[in-house]
């Protein structure tokens, strides 16, 4: 009898062993495993505890978010300007670790020359002032780390096509450049422009580049912005529905004519949106 008690107490400390082993053990899904500068990686940890892991990329710590109760996710932004080769993000919990392999390919963003009035190349000291003040604005916008809010897959916010790609090197009278960090996108004045996900506007406001711009944030550090609207459809601070109406198409700002401008920034980094619409979520 005690032989029998003792071998079924040593089997139940061997279950019990291997179940904590099994609810902590790291099973992370990657993807995609081969990206562009400017893409985003998405991660996802299945877990059945109240732990989180860490996953650092490039330096840059990584924080995941809770979404249901199977498990965990996260988003990690591939700077435009991070160059080809072979990377690893780095994931530990408690005393795990583990490595995955991220490889950056090889991608020459397209230039651009224009030729324009100089004084869309040179600001005037009151212009200059205001950029300045709506750039720090909108800084404080990006630090925002709020819970995960959207649901699914991301979905483009007009059905016109895209007219330029994100990453366009535009050369300015031969002498100023800036990186195109965000697409355009075709279409009349009044086409209806969509919220790509469920989010909160956290800025409706008449900005000095952007003109009529909307900000949504979509919770985990992840907001969209569109620009250059004619009309604004929902008030600052309303939540919005994926496919939601928000405004519509225009050219105020810095355009030459009617079109909209999306950008999307995750923790702060500019990525390209149709890698974040692109991603199987």
């Amino acid at each position: 009898m005690i032989v029998k008690f003792i071998y079924k107490l040593f089997l139940s400390i061997i279950f019990t062993l291997l179940a904590t082993l099994n609810t902590y053990a790291l099973d992370i899904e990657l993807k995609p495993d081969e990206v562009n500068p400017g893409d985003i990686i998405f991660l996802k940890a299945d877990y059945d505890t109240t732990s989180y892991p860490e996953a650092e990329f490039l330096g840059k710590k990584i924080k995941f978010y809770r979404t249901g109760k199977e498990y965990l996710i996260a988003l990690i932004p591939v700077e435009v300007s991070t160059q080809p080769g072979d990377y690893t993000v780095s994931i530990k919990d408690g005393e795990e670790r583990q490595n995955l392999n991220v490889k950056v390919k090889s991608y020459e963003f397209p230039s651009m020359k224009l030729t324009v009035s100089e004084d869309k190349v040179t600001l005037s000291a009151k212009d200059e002032k205001r950029v300045e003040e709506e750039y720090l604005l909108q800084n404080k916008l990006w630090e925002m780390s709020s819970k995960k809010a959207w649901n699914g897959g991301f979905i483009m916010p007009t059905d016109t096509p895209v007219s330029e790609k994100f990453g366009v090197i535009r050369i300015f009278n031969e002498k100023k450049n800036s990186v195109h960090r965000g697409i355009d996108l075709k279409g009349k004045t009044g086409t209806p422009v969509r919220a790509i996900n469920f989010g909160r506007v956290v800025l409706r406001k008449n900005l000095f580049y952007g003109g009529d711009t909307l900000i949504l944030d979509h919770g985990m550090g992840l907001l969209s912005v569109y620009m250059h609207m004619s009309e604004f459809k929902v008030p600052e601070e309303a939540v919005v529905e994926k496919g939601e109406i928000i405004g519509f198409v225009g050219m105020s700002g810095r355009a030459t004519g009617p079109h909209l401008h999306m950008s999307v920034k995750l923790q702060g980094v500019s990525v390209n949106p149709l890698s974040l619409i692109g991603l199987d979520l």
